[in-house]
């Protein structure tokens, strides 16, 4: 299992972490709006990265409002959600205050409304963790349960497809996988494989790659990383194979280092953009064949064309009639699609001339601006924060960096495509129930460190609201352990034999002498995190 590092270090505060991360924003929203200009505008402008040079003061607010979500971005993984938050942070905000204004399919004043309404969209989606996570009354399965019910469901799903799919796998280049997907199509026609296809993609192969990488199960890792090959082989589709290295950087970023989450996510990105940015500048703005590849998955497809796809909808739907969420399944059946063809290709034949390139976007831009226009980003937003909470809640019992790491690609499909094909196509409800119903992981500690599992929850021990990242667990004979960063701000295990009443917080060491009647008897045993599993 990966070690406890969802706290701020011990000689960091909070205050000096949020200034670090504030610094390292800057530094990004810089880096971003030069690569804008100097290489999406000269190699991308085909492709809708123009440059209209915006009024200088446009220009400031697009900073401003890049910025200022920094004062109340996460510093700490406390909910899984919180990644996803990042995640859209970095790869749809920023670049939605920047892309609209250059590319100048509308009026500068135009863009501003969109921008402002975004920025109080991004705001609304934060507000989830105001909220108190909803107190589930869990039902413990067991564990040989849960593990033949999911890989039950994992090898269902996967014959399903490879039965359809029996002549048509093929390993190819990106550049051909757009062959891949138009056989894909046509074989899949008639049949609902695409439902096991997205589902494998987007929720039973990155569950065992996160599994199998933060409880350092290689079979786990390995079984998921087949299945994504597999779907690669099939669909032609970039994201299953891409989510490998996603899913396994995003790992390395929980275990590497001291630092706050925060910090470590924002100096990640700010170094990815910055080393494409210079190996660009060191190529003499001539890059080769593997670095033009390299480039244009990280700079334009990742981190960019978020930004673009949010311009060309609120261009798209200032000039055509919203979908008022016919385009969602089973709204259709009762409003009628105003469309020939599904959002994303109605987007591509728009600015593309071709239906042959999906422009799928973002839940802003598909479910806000195609279905209401900028009142639907802040209902979208409302309907976000709700799907986080209810995330956060499902998956309480578990260690928030292992629920990050098995929504991952979920995030990367939020970023990407439409909140409600999300949840139901790509997976993440069945992520969230899955979350729920699996058995918190248990650990066998070393002689003398107690017994431990996960049963994390503020409800479970009042001792535990003194240590940060802490669970609590009972032998059966009312005996708790607590883990987690004790008061004086060392890490450490702690093993508590409680009698009677529980014991409240407080100092870095308690003590049972004179007890009061409840009659509670008290020992704390420290040992530190590095001679654990």
């Amino acid at each position: 299992m990966l070690p406890l590092q969802n706290g701020l270090p011990r000689n960091m505060s909070p205050s000096r972490a949020r200034m670090l991360v504030l610094a390292g924003i800057l530094g990004y929203v810089a880096c971003f709006q030069w690569m804008y200009v100097n290489y999406l505008y000269p190699f991308w402008d085909y492709f809708g990265f123009d440059y209209n040079a915006p009024g200088p003061g446009y220009l400031v607010l697009a900073w401003l409002l890049s910025i200022v979500p920094g004062l109340w971005m996460p510093l700490q993984l406390r909910r899984p959600s919180q990644f996803v938050y990042w995640v859209l942070y970095i790869s749809v905000f920023i670049p939605s205050m920047f892309v609209p204004l250059y590319a100048g399919l509308n009026s500068p004043g135009e863009i501003l409304d969109l921008m402002v309404v975004l920025f109080c969209g991004f705001a609304i989606v934060g507000s989830s963790y105001l909220l108190p996570l909803f107190r589930f009354r869990f039902s413990e399965i067991p564990r040989s349960w849960f593990w033949k019910g999911f890989l039950g469901l994992a090898a269902a799903l996967t014959l399903w497809m490879a039965v359809v799919f029996r002549h048509h796998a093929q390993i190819v280049s990106f550049l051909d996988i757009y062959d891949v997907r138009n056989a894909a199509n046509d074989v899949a026609e008639g049949s609902q494989v695409n439902y096991a296809f997205m589902l494998l993609t987007g929720a039973i192969n990155p569950f065992l790659m996160g599994y199998g990488l933060f409880f350092k199960r290689a079979a786990f890792f390995l079984a998921g990383a087949s299945g994504q090959l597999l779907v690669y082989a099939i669909g032609g589709t970039k994201g299953s194979i891409l989510s490998i290295l996603f899913i396994a950087g995003f790992a390395l970023l929980f275990k590497v280092g001291r630092a706050a989450f925060a910090l470590k996510t924002i100096s990640s990105a700010l170094a990815l953009l910055g080393l494409a940015c210079f190996s660009y500048v060191a190529s003499g703005y001539e890059p080769g064949p593997l670095l033009t590849i390299a480039l244009f998955v990280v700079l334009m497809r990742t981190l960019s064309t978020g930004g673009l796809l949010t311009a060309q909808y609120f261009d798209f739907f200032r000039h055509n009639p919203f979908t008022y969420y016919s385009h969602v399944k089973g709204a259709n059946l009762i409003l009628t699609y105003p469309y020939q063809y599904p959002l994303g290709e109605e987007i591509g034949l728009a600015y593309a001339g071709t239906t042959d390139l999906d422009a799928s976007a973002h839940f802003w831009a598909t479910d806000g601006l195609g279905g209401l226009g900028l009142p639907g980003i802040l209902l979208m937003s409302i309907l976000c924060a709700l799907v986080f909470w209810v995330l956060d809640s499902a998956s309480q019992r578990h260690d928030p960096r292992f629920a990050a790491l098995v929504t991952a690609y979920a995030a990367y499909n939020i970023a990407n495509i439409s909140l409600f094909t999300s949840l139901f196509s790509g997976g993440l409800a069945l992520l969230i129930v899955l979350l729920y119903v699996m058995p918190p992981q248990s650990e066998r500690p070393r002689e003398g460190a107690g017994i431990r599992t996960n049963r994390d929850g503020p409800w479970f021990h009042p001792a535990e609201k003194a240590l940060s990242n802490s669970g609590a667990v009972s032998n059966g004979r009312s005996t708790y352990c607590v883990a987690g960063t004790c008061a004086n701000g060392n890490n450490c295990i702690g093993t508590a034999f409680v009698w009677g009443a529980l014991a409240q917080p407080g100092a870095s060491a308690w003590t049972a002498s004179d007890p009061p009647a409840s009659s509670i008897l008290l020992e704390l045993v420290r040992k530190p995190l590095s001679t654990w599993n």
